[in-house]
């Protein structure tokens, strides 16, 4: 393990992974898209969602299940292969750098691609389908060496 900061050491050995157990899609929507209805996004029925608007686009990371619903409310649109989400469950305060970076930098060096995904206080990875269980075996011996 390359020389790791103390204070990512010391959270990284109190983290756990929570693996989500639905297929995700990451769906490219174009600008002028009609407003998505909230009701897509009620609690009870959302696990796991995100809405990003951007000069380029909209891009939405919604379950394979609730795509499959949703895709005909569009005209135009672009997905992903299946993807899950990982949740690196450890309550990190806003001035805690370089967490993201270096899980980053652990499954870069297995030529694993991720998707940082980043709310209040909490991670999250979106990876694809195929690479779950090798990313999950990876971050899992990362943290197991930070508690040595």
């Amino acid at each position: 393990m390359a020389l790791l900061a103390p204070h990512l050491k010391k959270l990284f050995a109190l983290t756990k992974l929570e693996v989500l157990p639905e297929d995700y899609y990451l769906v490219h929507l174009p600008l002028d898209t009609k407003p998505i209805p909230g009701e897509w996004y009620r609690p009870a029925t959302t696990r796991f969602a995100v809405f990003i608007r951007a000069p380029g686009g909209i891009t939405l990371i919604v379950t394979r299940r609730k795509w499959l619903r949703m895709k005909k409310m569009f005209d135009s649109f672009e997905t992903s292969e299946p993807m899950r989400v990982v949740t690196l469950d450890m309550a990190l305060s806003l001035s805690v750098y370089g967490y993201i970076a270096e899980v980053s930098r652990v499954l870069a060096q297995e030529k694993i691609s991720i998707i940082p995904i980043a709310a209040f206080d909490r991670d999250h990875i979106v990876v694809r389908k195929a690479d779950l269980p090798r990313t999950v075996r990876v971050l899992r011996q990362f943290i197991a060496s930070c508690k040595e």
